[in-house]
């Protein structure tokens, strides 16, 4: 994971989540003591790096249930 400096100022975004997605994440970042917000930077973070070099993402047409 990169070393990315604080200096800089943060950006806020708003956005809307399922519930029970954003319950299941609340969760994680009790147990592993953070904060949610900080749960989804580090989560935007690895999807970012594990991306790339990519010119795009391959984004399929139908959604999958759960």
């Amino acid at each position: 994971m990169s070393n990315r400096k604080t200096s800089k100022p943060m950006k806020r975004v708003t956005l809307t989540v399922d519930p029970d997605d954003y319950s299941e994440i609340d969760a994680l970042a009790r147990r592993s003591n953070v904060s949610a917000s900080w749960l989804i930077r580090q989560s935007m973070r690895e999807f970012l790096e594990r991306h790339a070099g990519n010119d795009r993402l391959e984004i399929p047409l139908v959604r999958e249930e759960r």
